[in-house]
């Protein structure tokens, strides 16, 4: 098209056809280019995305341990209380029922300790498929972005082979 042009304009034929191809290898390698730099921001954009789901899955660790923390703190706090309570009363917190009691209220105390350890951990797991999944998609971007330029390098190629 580009050397019809310059050749309708009077300039020779060969030339025309070399300034076209010219013009021609340009578009082409202006297409490849761009298609690797989308493939590159995708992946820029992807690694971001799992960089924001890595530091969520950390902030879900310390909060689980926070948290976990807290109910260990809270059931000795009332386990505490019960055996002052018992201890004021006269009765024996060291044996029989007393003591069963506190057995009790401190594995109730782990239990739920453990059970908001346990929420926390599939929470990380969770956001760490998804960084992975992130990770992955910058990957495919990339590799579909270097496929898609070769593969109009090639149909290029082809014309002028």
């Amino acid at each position: 098209m580009v050397s019809a042009v310059l050749t309708s304009m009077g300039v020779a034929k060969g030339t025309a056809a070399t300034i076209g191809s010219i013009v021609s290898g340009i578009g082409t390698l202006t297409s490849v280019m761009g298609a690797i730099s989308g493939g590159k921001a995708e992946n820029q954009r992807a690694q971001y995305e799992a960089q924001a789901r890595a530091n969520e899955a950390q902030r879900e660790r310390e909060l689980g341990e926070l948290r976990a923390g807290r109910k260990r703190d809270e059931a000795e706090r009332l386990a505490a209380t019960q055996r002052a309570r018992m201890a004021g009363g006269g009765g024996n917190i060291a044996q029989g029922s007393a003591l069963l009691a506190q057995e009790d209220l401190a594995e109730e105390g782990e239990f739920n300790a453990l059970l908001l350890e346990s929420d926390a951990d599939a929470k990380v797991s969770s956001l760490m498929a998804e960084r992975e999944l992130s990770l992955a998609a910058g990957r495919d971007a990339m590799r579909s972005s270097v496929f898609r330029g070769g593969s109009t390098l090639l149909k290029s190629a082809a014309k002028f082979g």
